[in-house]
């Protein structure tokens, strides 16, 4: 009776029948985002933010999942196998997710959809839903769960009574004469990511610096899509070939220049005018513009701090 605090959810006996729930680590990790999933609309606290969740929603990380799957010796999966089990379900249909270097949001696919009661007697064949799904089906008995949520994570709970609409299919977005929107695949090495835009750790790191040099001359800057300037630093190293501490320079330099400072505010014009820049650098050196010295791109302390 205990375990009855929290509410309680079903599974559909179909999943059993599906190959990749012999995966032990799956079928954990399944159950897992299951049983944390939002039941309604609501607001939690995590990583020292709210984020607004819909049915079917929790909000995560994968290092944290990591930690929560252990094997019968006490070992942890690690955040890269956990990324790979959930690209595994975004490929699947299963769920979609969308994350920031905060955290992610996962959403399950038709999650709404199965919070029916289903009858006393189930059928010998799965539902037509249930087959689709591919076992991400599921129901939500009406109980009265405690208002604490199931995830450890998620210590502040409020009713989110604005946008507390009934989950159906049709204002979900889900039916079953809709396919399902394929997400984008959680990318391993990304730190933040949003959509099919992504970067690393240093990538953000070097948006963050980026974004420091353009408050510097335009205090009242509004915070960029970080997702998108990681994204493009990335493609300025992956694409063509720069490095950060490349990036790095040239954008101060265009920052210091009369002309160039109002006309280069971001990675994305950074890289289209990468080339006028380097002629004009070459031709005006950003001490001389400046009236300081130039930077040394051999400094690893560019990111944090630079010396001039």
């Amino acid at each position: 009776m205990e375990n009855k605090k929290f509410g309680h959810f079903s599974l559909f006996r179909s999943l059993l029948q599906t190959d990749w729930a012999k995966d032990t680590a799956k079928m954990a990790l399944w159950v897992r985002l299951l049983g944390e999933a939002s039941y309604r609309v609501r607001t939690v606290e995590f990583a020292a933010r709210q984020w607004e969740l819909s049915t079917g929603q929790l909000v995560t990380t994968a290092a944290i999942l990591a930690r929560k799957l252990r094997d019968q010796d006490g070992k942890e999966k690690s955040p890269q196998a956990v990324t790979r089990m959930l690209n595994f379900f975004v490929k699947e249909g299963m769920i979609s997710t969308e994350g920031n270097r905060f955290g992610t949001v996962i959403t399950i696919t038709n999650y709404a959809s199965y919070q029916v009661i289903l009858p006393d007697e189930p059928s010998d064949e799965p539902s037509d839903k249930a087959r689709a799904s591919n076992g991400a089906g599921l129901r939500l008995v009406g109980d009265e769960p405690s208002d604490r949520p199931p995830d450890e994570q998620n210590k502040t709970l409020t009713n989110n009574t604005k946008n507390n609409k009934t989950s159906t299919s049709e204002n979900s977005d889900e039916s079953s004469d809709k396919p399902v929107k394929k997400s984008p695949l959680v990318k391993p090495d990304a730190a933040i990511q949003s959509g099919g835009k992504w970067g690393t750790s240093e990538d953000l790191r070097c948006a963050e610096w980026l974004f420091s040099e353009v408050q510097r001359i335009a205090p009242s800057a509004k915070q960029p899509t970080w997702a998108t300037w990681a994204n493009d630093i990335r493609l300025m190293r992956e694409k063509d070939g720069r490095s950060h501490k490349e990036i790095a320079a040239l954008f101060k330099w265009a920052c210091n220049d009369s002309f160039w400072q109002g006309n280069v505010l971001c990675p994305d014009k950074l890289r289209e005018k990468w080339t006028q820049l380097e002629i004009q650098r070459n031709k005006q050196p950003a001490a001389a513009s400046s009236g300081k010295p130039k930077i040394d791109i051999n400094n690893t302390d560019w990111i944090r701090g630079v010396k001039l």
